[in-house]
């Protein structure tokens, strides 16, 4: 009897055993599965977002949310103009550069007619190349572009990138064929006023010690 008991024993730590295993076992099976879904990336590239404390969501609110007036203004092409101006626009976000797109600013839902379809400040490829022509004279300031763009971009930062502890806001102004150098930074950004044949880059980067 006794030698029955001891065996009864042994088989239910066995059994208890074994099943802890299984459940292991099962739990691993399920977290691997979940990962080749993809159900865990988006918690994960939030909170990659959240430690590099370099992207916003989507509540942040945007200078292109209160447009310069002048960026609601068309013109016509090829039409008598006070100024046809061109600035070169680079914009490197953590060291890559980002496409200035084709068109822009030109047939949208502000200007779309069949004469007046383009705004003060558009392009016509994807060379970073802006047009800026204007029925009056004036000074047209950089965030104009950015308005028409849809996009953010004053000192606090470009896109959906803010300044922060880690990140910071560079601004150059030069001739083409020179490079941006210490002497040519601006600190003005958005009220940076457009002057023919400048080159201007626009820098969100990693902070330089």
């Amino acid at each position: 009897m006794e030698r029955c008991l001891e065996k009864g024993g042994t088989m239910n730590r066995e059994m208890a055993f074994w099943s802890v295993v299984t459940a292991v076992a099962l739990a691993a099976l399920l977290v691997l599965y979940a990962q080749d879904k993809g159900l865990f990336e988006d918690g994960n590239a939030q909170a990659d977002a959240i430690d590099d404390d370099s992207t916003t969501t989507e509540s942040l609110s945007s200078t292109a949310d209160s447009p310069d007036p002048l960026a609601l203004d068309c013109v016509q092409h090829g039409a008598e103009l006070s100024r046809h101006d061109h600035v070169t626009l680079q914009v490197f976000i953590n060291g890559n550069q980002y496409v200035v797109e084709s068109d822009t600013g030109v047939q949208t839902e502000v200007c779309n007619g069949n004469e007046n379809n383009m705004h003060v400040i558009h392009t016509h490829d994807g060379s970073g190349r802006l047009h800026i022509e204007v029925n009056e004279a004036g000074d047209v300031p950089l965030g104009v572009f950015f308005d028409i763009w849809g996009y953010h971009f004053n000192e606090t930062g470009i896109f959906d990138y803010r300044v922060n502890s880690t990140h910071e806001m560079v601004m150059h102004v030069h001739a083409s064929g020179e490079s941006a150098t210490v002497e040519n930074r601006v600190t003005s950004f958005d009220d940076y006023l457009l002057q023919n044949g400048e080159v201007i880059e626009v820098h969100y980067r990693s902070k330089v010690n």
